[in-house]
């Protein structure tokens, strides 16, 4: 038996109600979730290495060895060096100029800016002699024997290092 006064409208109306609800709590969860995701800087990676740098004075040559870890390309990296206070950084495309003679994969013999460099492989940034090999100088910048120099392999496109290290010229 129905309650006097009720209708279909009585019993269809909080059944509305809670899928109203709903969907709007969905649509407020997709809103956010897709708003959040756009924080997260898409996909890139940026290739992790173990890389030891060894100079060599009588060549101007600073040399690179990678150990182990993900490859990159010399054409998407940057290096820096850092002694005291002051600080520089190059490209490959920076090779041949006043900031660095030659900067490429040892033993290359093909296109500079296709060299993958993985473990196993070594690369290396060459300056220009200082006073008979007392120290190497890079653009502006003087690495001269008993100074500390610290190293960076920078990733271009993500800004993040791939590697790091110190050692003493």
């Amino acid at each position: 038996m129905k309650p006097a006064g009720w209708t279909h409208a009585d019993a269809v109306s909080p059944v509305v109600g809670v899928m109203l609800m709903l969907a709007v709590t969905v649509m407020v969860a997709a809103i956010v979730s897709t708003y959040a995701g756009g924080f997260s800087g898409g996909t890139d990676k940026t290739p992790q290495s173990s890389l030891r740098a060894t100079p060599n004075l009588l060549q101007d040559r600073i040399y690179f060895e990678h150990n182990g870890g993900d490859p990159f390309m010399l054409s998407s990296v940057r290096v820096v060096l850092r002694a005291n206070e002051n600080t520089t950084s190059f490209s490959i495309n920076d090779a041949g100029s006043t900031l660095v003679r030659n900067f490429t994969e040892v033993g290359n013999k093909g296109s500079k800016n296709d060299t993958t460099i993985q473990a196993g492989d070594n690369f290396f940034i060459e300056g220009y002699d200082l006073d008979s090999h007392s120290g190497i100088k890079f653009g502006s910048m003087y690495l001269r024997n008993n100074t500390r120099i610290t190293w960076l392999i920078v990733d271009k496109e993500t800004s993040k290092s791939i590697s790091t290290g110190t050692f003493y010229l």
